[in-house]
């Protein structure tokens, strides 16, 4: 059990130590660990497809389910066979309508996870602060700010057709203002993304680093 552990130890040290010669440039060792990386991680999502989603959910409802879950069970099976004939450069129209319809239930669970996930919440959001049963100055407040957060990042990103500055309305300049205002709130959300990532960048450099020095004390002194 100890030779065990130790095993997978050096083996993560050697690994890291890998990824980290990148700090000298491109090199044949951190090539072969971003591979081994890859590779492990591809390996691990097709075993866990394979039991998870296949047998369970494809394969096994053809033996054990009635007539009925039978026939519905063959449509994916059907698609699956047909998305096999994109492989051929001459046959590959056959696998359009299997294409075709992966592309649109993707985009449809897409535009519904996004309206019930994000936009509903965040009406929620922005419409909670001038509830009644909650209503005060402090929630006033923060909700007209949210507001104006919303109005002016959405302006900021709206598609409309460029005029020159004489065929310009006085409505049109003051959506242009409010949406010049979104820029400093795309900015900070921006600007706390980015810190975030950095911030996760150098915890997992330290936790590394720190895995580093315990391995190499405890190999020569522990």
């Amino acid at each position: 059990m100890i030779q065990n552990q130790f095993f997978w130890l050096l083996l993560s040290f050697i690994l890291t130590v890998m990824i980290f010669s990148y700090i000298f440039g491109d090199n044949p060792l951190f090539r072969i660990a971003a591979y081994l990386f890859v590779g492990v991680s591809s390996a691990y999502v097709l075993v866990l497809i394979f039991y998870q989603i296949l047998i369970p959910k494809l394969i096994m409802p053809l033996f054990s389910g009635d007539p009925n879950q039978r026939i519905i069970q063959l449509v994916p099976i059907l698609l699956s066979v047909l998305l096999l004939f994109k492989l051929s450069k001459k046959a590959s129209q056959v696998g359009d309508f299997s294409l075709a319809f992966l592309v649109g239930s993707g985009a449809a669970i897409i535009l519904t996870s996004a309206f019930t996930g994000t936009l509903l919440p965040m009406i929620d959001m922005i419409t909670e602060p001038f509830s009644i049963d909650t209503i005060s100055f402090q929630n006033f407040f923060g909700g007209v700010f949210i507001i104006i957060g919303t109005v002016s990042s959405l302006l900021y990103f709206q598609f409309s057709k460029r005029t020159s500055k004489k065929d310009i309305s006085g409505f049109s300049k003051i959506l242009h203002y409010v949406s010049q205002i979104g820029i400093v709130f795309i900015g900070i959300t921006l600007g706390s993304v980015f810190a975030g990532v950095i911030i996760s960048s150098v915890i997992a450099l330290i936790e590394r680093l720190n895995f580093i020095i315990t391995f190499i004390y405890n190999f020569f002194i522990g």
